[in-house]
């Protein structure tokens, strides 16, 4: 009868364990999941807020003494991202059409009141290594800003 309690015992002892190591696995996926989903969301904002930054300092570096340059604008756009993991990335500064965002030439030549956009792609790698087909790796994103030109 003893011995019979004993085996008990440490039955349910390794069955705790069992338990704890299938639910520890889970919570462990959902929590970096969680961050996962963060970090894509803080990335898309951060691309956000570069390219606005760099419509704004195109849009008013054409009336600048001396107007602002092409590189300045990357600089601009690269200098926001703050040193986030995307590869790939691309920026470009363009005349847009208004209606379908197709570039129509330089920048720094639009008219007053023309389109000009900044572009900004670029590949965001996720963290965990293998989503099981979740989330695609790397991720493709685009971010594209227009404003109206304030000279020339």
């Amino acid at each position: 009868m003893v011995l019979r309690k004993r085996n008990s015992k440490r039955l349910h002892r390794g069955v705790a364990v069992v338990e704890t190591a299938m639910v520890l696995g889970v919570m462990l996926l959902g929590i970096m999941g969680i961050f996962e989903y963060g970090r894509i969301v803080m990335v898309r904002q951060l691309m956000t807020n570069a390219v606005q930054g760099g419509a704004r300092l195109a849009v008013v570096g054409t009336a600048a003494q001396p107007p602002a340059t092409t590189m300045q604008i990357i600089d601009a756009v690269n200098n926001s991202l703050v040193g986030q993991a995307l590869s790939n990335v691309n920026v470009q500064v363009f005349q847009a059409d208004p209606t379908t965002l197709a570039n129509i030439g330089a920048w720094n030549t639009t008219p007053y009141g023309g389109a000009i956009a900044v572009q900004l792609d670029g590949d965001y790698t996720p963290i965990l290594p293998s989503t099981m087909g979740i989330v695609p790796n790397p991720i493709h994103f685009t971010s594209v800003s227009v404003m109206l030109s304030e000279a020339n």
